[in-house]
């Protein structure tokens, strides 16, 4: 079987997970009336959601593909609630706890907690997520074997991505609150998202050259699914994995603190234009 017609076999994906993603975009455009590109994020952040948890995608870090899960982790954690967060409507909040409870009101208030909460949560989730895969494959992951673990091996892997979205939802918050009152100042949005990137670089770099410790490079067997279509050693595994969390974990951040600051930057540069012009002709009136 190739790997093209692994991934168009329907036995592969998850029906009840594709009927439940469908369940959720028919509420949204149902119930919440938003622009179109806020539908577009909607969309596609759910939708990549399901890319990593009801695709063949997730059946291949059953076979011990660390790469996979970091993948996995990149959307939950740092992707999707951001692309979720912008596609909701401002009005959903105000009847929920986040309208209600007052520090949800003044994002300096609990920044300090969810940047806290993503840096632990990546770095203490991806130690989990790598030796849980590492129970269920008997490989080495992130230096970690846990072979002999076998509790590891029987704990289901769906409170991690639970853990993983409800906070990364969190750290967006701040930055990406449906209502622009209770975001941060661009300038300190940059500042806040680039201390993560900070962090995601560090932990991509631990796991990149973690890759040519002895515990990896002298694991030579290959990873490969039952029918052959992936083949591939944990030492090139590990280091897209690392390169995964250390490139485009970057990227998201940067692209996102551009975002903010080009139109903050062009508002201010329109008002002092307009200030410029006022004092002009102020002067020639006097």
């Amino acid at each position: 079987m190739s790997l093209l017609k692994y991934f168009l076999t329907l036995q592969h994906w998850s029906i009840i997970g594709l009927l439940f993603l469908i369940g959720i975009l028919f509420i949204y455009f149902l119930k919440w009336k938003t622009n179109r590109n806020q539908k577009l994020f909607f969309v596609v952040g759910v939708c990549s959601i399901y890319l990593v948890l009801g695709s063949p995608l997730a059946e291949f870090k059953a076979f011990g593909l660390h790469s996979i899960a970091m993948f996995q982790q990149i959307i939950l954690l740092m992707v999707g609630p951001i692309w979720i967060l912008r596609g909701l409507p401002s009005t959903l909040f105000k009847n929920t706890v986040f309208g209600k409870l007052s520090i949800f009101d003044h994002p300096k208030d609990y920044l300090l907690l969810t940047l806290v909460a993503a840096s632990v949560v990546m770095w203490g989730g991806h130690f989990l997520n790598a030796a849980m895969v590492a129970s269920k494959s008997g490989m080495f992951e992130s230096g970690i074997h846990a072979g002999q673990e076998k509790w590891l091996s029987a704990v289901p892997f769906w409170p991690m991505y639970i853990l993983f979205f409800v906070t990364g939802f969190l750290f967006a918050l701040p930055v990406f609150h449906p209502e622009k009152g209770k975001r941060l100042h661009p300038v300190k949005s940059v500042i806040y998202l680039f201390t993560a990137c900070v962090s995601c670089s560090i932990l991509g770099l631990y796991i990149t050259f973690m890759a040519s410790s002895p515990s990896v490079t002298n694991n030579f067997q290959m990873f490969s699914d039952p029918n052959h279509l992936i083949s591939i050693t944990p030492k090139t595994d590990q280091e897209i994995a690392g390169l995964l969390m250390w490139v485009p974990g970057c990227i998201l951040y940067v692209i996102s603190s551009m975002g903010l600051l080009l139109p903050w930057y062009d508002s201010t540069l329109s008002s002092y234009k307009k200030q410029k012009e006022l004092n002009h002709h102020l002067k020639k009136s006097f």
